[in-house]
């Protein structure tokens, strides 16, 4: 593989990853809608799978964040190596 090969191979690699970046971000944005109609839905509910169902719609948009903050950081050292290869 050339250093070309290679240059082309990272751009590809950080196109794809800015793309999921715009996948993750419209996920997290339902997650967060889908959070508060089941807010709604159960509120006063005491029925354990529903309040367990609500924590992990709440917290997705934590795993959403973090994913999305590795995959900038990802991109950012690929494009740093980009510039080492000239």
């Amino acid at each position: 593989m050339t250093v070309n090969e290679v240059k082309e191979t990272i751009r590809a690699g950080n196109q794809a990853a800015r793309e999921s970046m715009t996948i993750l971000e419209q996920v997290g944005a339902e997650a967060d809608s889908a959070a508060g109609l089941a807010r709604l839905t159960i509120r006063g509910s005491q029925d354990r799978d529903a309040q367990d169902g609500l924590r992990i719609l709440e917290s997705l948009g934590r795993e959403v964040e973090l994913a999305l903050r590795r995959i900038d950081a990802a991109v950012d050292h690929a494009d740093a190596y980009l510039k080492t290869l000239g």
